[in-house]
């Protein structure tokens, strides 16, 4: 039985929330059929006419490569929610069952759930981001960036009209995981640590660095950070998470899980933890295509890669088999992987959330576009007037 459905369990009170996740990222965002997604409260998408319900949840639930639940007070209530919640622990693994918190539980509602992972936030980027960079490949190995990234906007901007009230959180939400160990301790002393390791002579403020020696010891000691799985990249197209940083033979690096590949030509660091003005700015040249070595030839930006090195087509890499002089080749036992290039230049900032760069997203895309397109000259005066003007994010002005 082929098992690449999406299962959906939520409360029909939570319905509205749930609509708005299917039609903005799932369907408009990552690209997924209508005939792939299992959802009750949506119509067409659920069990059909005259079929028995349990034998139907179950056959949905056998042909499902993950399941995603949407947990609220409404939800714990619901004898229906958690009989699906159970079928769907005991029948797929643990990784490939996502907990969406709704705005009315917080982590410690968790408990009752004994699922082994925290759930993430179903009213934030963040959350929303990590899902899809956590499950991507059930859901769409060549999903667009992009517009996943518009896609997560207009979702959040969708739910935000359901209920304005709903999505505040808690003051006591973050209590469990020790916010300010996470925002203190786990990135922005570990960030201020990496910099001042790499550029001990400097002083506070912002600096251009030259030293192609220096460059990779700053990249080689966040490559090692423990805090990748948390940190951002963004950039004029959107954002992702960082996840992992690994230098190329080439002298290009790879970033995050998607395989992107850059090639470093500048860089700047800001150092002020005080301020949270730390970060790294990158600018990635424009690269060629790959050239396909499989018989299929031609060049592509992306591409899949085995283990052997051998570059063949993104669409091979999709469907699991290449064309190699003349033979077909299975790719499951070549560990394949998808790497994409740009044909364009892009400056990219590298923060956590707890940094400004990092939390005022939509105030770091535009300011990257000006950069790329060269409205914005790229020096101290100009990035420290922009710093100036951003917003601290509320966990840290709570414990200044």
């Amino acid at each position: 039985m082929k098992k690449n459905k999406i299962f959906i369990s939520h409360s029909s009170a939570d319905v509205e929330y749930v609509k708005a996740f299917v039609e903005n990222i799932l369907k408009l965002g990552l690209d997924i059929n209508a005939d792939r997604i299992f959802c009750t409260g949506i119509d067409g998408q659920g069990i059909k006419s005259g079929k028995y319900i349990p034998d139907s949840l179950r056959e949905e639930i056998l042909k499902s490569s993950l399941a995603i639940l949407f947990i609220s007070k409404n939800y714990k209530e619901s004898e229906i929610c958690l009989n699906e919640l159970g079928a769907a622990w005991v029948t797929l693994p643990k990784k490939n069952v996502i907990p969406f918190l709704l705005p009315d539980v917080n982590f410690n509602d968790l408990g009752f759930l004994n699922i082994g992972r925290i759930g993430l936030k179903i009213y934030t980027h963040e959350g929303i981001i990590k899902f899809v960079q956590d499950c991507k490949n059930s859901l769409n190995n060549n999903l667009n960036f992009e517009r996943v990234s518009v896609q997560v906007r207009a979702y959040l901007e969708s739910i935000n009209k359901i209920s304005t009230s709903n999505i505040i959180e808690k003051s006591n939400d973050f209590a469990e995981t020790d916010e300010w160990t996470q925002c203190y301790i786990n990135n922005l002393y570990a960030l201020d640590e990496i910099i001042r390791s790499v550029i001990p002579s400097h002083e506070d403020g912002i600096h251009q660095i030259t030293d192609e020696n220096k460059k990779f010891e700053l990249l080689t000691s966040l490559s090692q950070a423990n805090f990748l799985d948390s940190f951002w990249y963004k950039l004029a197209k959107g954002d992702f998470y960082v996840e992992k940083l690994t230098k190329l033979p080439s002298g290009n690096w790879i970033m995050s899980s998607l395989n992107w590949e850059i090639n470093i030509t500048d860089m700047w660091l800001s150092m002020n933890g005080m301020l949270q003005y730390e970060f790294i700015l990158i600018k990635s040249e424009g690269l060629k295509p790959f050239d396909i070595q499989s018989d299929i030839g031609g060049t592509s930006y992306k591409v899949g890669i085995l283990n052997d090195g051998t570059i063949i087509s993104k669409n091979e890499k999709h469907n699991g088999y290449a064309v190699i002089n003349g033979e077909t080749i299975k790719l499951s036992n070549k560990n394949s992987k998808i790497r994409y290039r740009e044909n364009k230049s892009n400056w990219i900032f590298l923060a956590s959330d707890y940094h400004k760069v990092g939390y005022n997203c939509d105030e770091i895309f535009v300011f990257c576009e000006k950069l790329d397109s060269g409205e914005i000259e790229v020096n101290e005066s100009n990035i420290m007037n922009f710093l100036r003007n951003l917003s601290n994010n509320p966990i840290v002005i709570k414990y200044m």
